[in-house]
């Protein structure tokens, strides 16, 4: 088996001072190790999957847990075995990394079982390290080790939200384009819904920073609690790229509320040129006995001068006192 084909397959791994060689599972789970890391992955959309997690001799509540479609970050200690329920990105082609994929893990001396459904790209990070022979040589190393390539994976898309953070902002504050409002509707609910997913994990990690359980040594434990500032600050940065998305919202609605503005006032001073011009056509054009001049032949092209001179000194006048107060 290679890493071309994972995670499309069921594997495990025996590993010996943190180095293995994934092999594809047969229809039950092998034996304990008497020594080393055996490390079992199984895909829950398999049909075999609930068969080969009945082998491995779990606990019901472990199992729906682990073949569960709707889950939630957090961790439940059972015994000597640790239950743990992960969140990361989805950065499989063609989705949204806000759209979260699960990673579920059961933990107890000698053995992990990790169950998934859709691929997590930072689980094939540690199946690459075990492979070259830096893997973890525990089992509480190998879920601090894990959890920080959950992490890893991150950064790259809170630093790509960053970037189009101040895009967007550049271009409200100079000229906006069609589409902005619509684009930074889209970078706000990116934000808002990743915090959203990003908020139990950090729970989770300040958690298992603090369990006093066996498969949790003092190393370990140090190390989920850098994990958990790490999320701590990923979630206040996320709590600012959504602020930031907010004001840039605001000021682009004030921005386009300003045009409009704008754009009215000056129909308003133009409807000011012409509504003298109108007065005067509205009268000369009465049908009544009366109007000056209505004989004589110079009569049409006088009154046509006359409302030229009027539009012109009207326009002129605007312009000078009026119109400079619209500009955008």
């Amino acid at each position: 088996m290679t890493n071309a084909t994972y995670p499309g397959d069921s594997f495990h791994v025996n590993m010996r001072g943190g180095s293995g060689s994934p092999q594809p599972l047969d229809s039950s789970l092998p034996p304990s190790l008497p020594e080393g890391l055996q490390w079992i992955h199984v895909q829950r959309r398999e049909s075999r999957a609930a068969e080969l997690l009945a082998s491995a001799g779990l606990d019901h509540l472990v199992r729906e847990a682990l073949l569960a479609t709707e889950t939630r970050p957090r961790f439940l200690a059972l015994g000597r075995g640790l239950l743990v329920v992960l969140r990361g990105v989805n950065l499989n082609q063609g989705e949204e990394p806000e759209d979260m994929v699960s990673l579920r893990l059961w933990l107890e001396p000698g053995r992990i079982i990790t169950v998934q459904g859709r691929p997590m790209l930072a689980l094939g990070d540690v199946l690459n390290l075990v492979e070259e022979g830096r893997g973890p040589h525990d089992v509480g190393s190998f879920l601090a080790l894990v959890l920080r390539h959950v992490l890893n994976r991150l950064d790259p898309v809170l630093d790509e939200l960053t970037e189009t953070g101040d895009g967007l902002e550049d271009e409200v504050l100079n000229r906006p384009m069609p589409g902005l409002r619509r684009r930074v509707g889209m970078h706000r609910r990116q934000c808002i819904q990743l915090r959203r997913h990003l908020a139990p994990m950090r729970e989770l990690a300040t958690a298992l920073s603090l369990e006093e359980h066996e498969l949790l040594e003092s190393p370990v434990r140090r190390q989920l609690h850098e994990s958990s500032d790490r999320l701590i600050r990923l979630v206040e940065d996320l709590d600012a790229l959504r602020e930031r998305a907010l004001v840039t919202h605001d000021e682009l609605a004030a921005g386009l509320g300003d045009r409009i503005n704008t754009t009215m006032f000056r129909l308003s001073l133009i409807a000011a040129v012409f509504l003298p011009l109108s007065l005067l056509t509205s009268l000369l054009g009465i049908n009544v006995a009366g109007i000056p001049f209505a004989n004589r032949p110079w009569a049409f092209g006088a009154v046509c001068l006359l409302l030229v001179l009027a539009g012109g000194l009207g326009a002129l006048l605007v312009k000078r006192r009026y119109w400079s107060r619209g500009k955008a």
